[in-house]
């Protein structure tokens, strides 16, 4: 699965129109609108083989410390995660730039006619920009741990200059962990990805005089080299507390009243556990495990995807039940359970399960409050 619960299709569209409103950027003779747009909100991947071409330059040389090879491994992993079509627009359309200030290395990302990343390659404060809107909503939902981020990453004061959608944000971090520690989670590397396209749609410069090829090289060599991984940053602790069990449920154990209709209930127990091993084993069969649980809070089901992120789900049956009132329940519930587990340092994407079609303005409900709904028989987002 993918990490969803804080941006939406219609964020996607209004990037592809903002980037349309520049038919004649450079840009669109390596890809589209359509095309970036859909690539801001992707999750990163490792690159195919062969597709950037074996580096001419050993990251791990004799002039080289180790603070210098972090330095250069966290810029190549920048521009393979947020700069478009890097090597064919690598000179062109941005360029890795090296130059002596104060007498100290420093390193710069541009874009057009936008810094977006520096640092020196003594690893002594890291800065970038990200685009503020993205980032907000990415708080707003929670799916940023605002604890860690603000013990590892600081605002800058003064930062005046605006993306085409509006106020962008400076960072500084003191190290090259922390930066890559921020950068690497999805909604973090969106609004960095963000601010990079919308800076190539606006145009730039020819960089032919200052260009060095064998810069980018170096950098991505190095990245292969200090990084372990390309994918988002992983949740930490288990993916659930215990493994599932169907509930065992005894019509004659349960109260006769006569506001209580024993069989619905039963009815609905039923259909509550047929849709929990229906998840179950459609993620099982993708290898991932399912439980219930999480760090003591009582979620339905909470596994982690390969690559490490963690989603929590709550199952409502509307067998015999009023839908308005279960998805109501099932999503004021599952709104109470990520923000628990927020507090406990745990960052999820909630999802919301339900046994029958409802009206689709839940699913705008519950998209505008960062929970994916998916009702019996919807595929698995991207998948699974």
């Amino acid at each position: 699965m993918s990490t969803v619960s804080w941006w939406t299709a219609d964020d996607v569209a209004n990037v592809e129109k903002d980037l349309a409103r520049h038919p004649k950027a450079g840009l669109w003779g390596y890809t589209s609108p359509a095309e970036l747009a859909h690539w801001v909100f992707a999750d990163p991947a490792l690159p195919a083989a062969g597709e950037l071409a074996a580096p001419s330059v050993d990251p791990l040389d004799a002039d080289l410390d180790e603070p210098a090879r972090a330095s250069w491994a966290l810029a190549g992993w920048y521009i393979w995660m947020t700069v478009p079509n890097p090597v064919e627009t690598d000179g062109k359309l941005w360029f890795l730039n090296q130059r002596r200030v104060r007498g100290r290395s420093l390193l710069r990302v541009t874009l057009g006619r936008l810094e977006t990343l520096w640092l020196f390659e003594d690893g002594d404060g890291i800065n970038f920009h990200l685009d503020k809107v993205a980032v907000e909503a990415a708080f707003d939902v929670g799916v940023i741990d605002e604890d860690a981020w603000f013990a590892r990453v600081t605002e800058r004061d003064h930062d005046p200059h605006k993306t085409l959608r509006g106020d962008k944000v400076g960072y500084t971090c003191d190290s090259v962990d922390d930066a890559w520690w921020a950068l690497r989670q999805p909604p973090v590397l969106a609004a960095a990805r963000l601010v990079n396209a919308m800076s190539l749609a606006v145009g730039g410069f020819t960089f032919d005089r200052l260009h060095r090829p064998e810069r980018l090289a170096r950098a991505w060599s190095a990245a292969q080299v200090h990084f372990d991984s390309l994918t988002p940053q992983p949740v930490t602790g288990a993916a659930f507390d215990r493994p599932y069990r169907s509930p065992v449920v005894d019509p004659a154990a349960l109260t006769d009243t006569r506001a209580f209709d024993k069989q619905a209930y039963v009815a609905g127990c039923d259909e509550h556990d047929r849709l929990s091993r229906w998840l179950i084993d459609t993620l099982a069969a993708t290898g991932i495990l399912v439980g219930t649980g999480l760090a003591k809070v009582p979620v339905d089901l909470a596994w982690q995807d390969a690559d490490g992120r963690q989603y929590i789900a709550e199952v409502k049956s509307l067998v015999g039940a009023s839908p308005e009132d279960q998805l109501r329940l099932g999503l004021g519930q599952v709104l109470e359970y990520r923000h628990r587990l927020a507090l406990l340092g745990r960052v999820v994407t909630p999802i919301l399960l339900t046994s029958a079609p409802v009206d689709e303005v839940w699913r705008d409900i519950c998209r505008d409050n960062g929970v994916t709904l998916l009702v019996d028989g919807d595929p698995l987002p991207h998948g699974g």
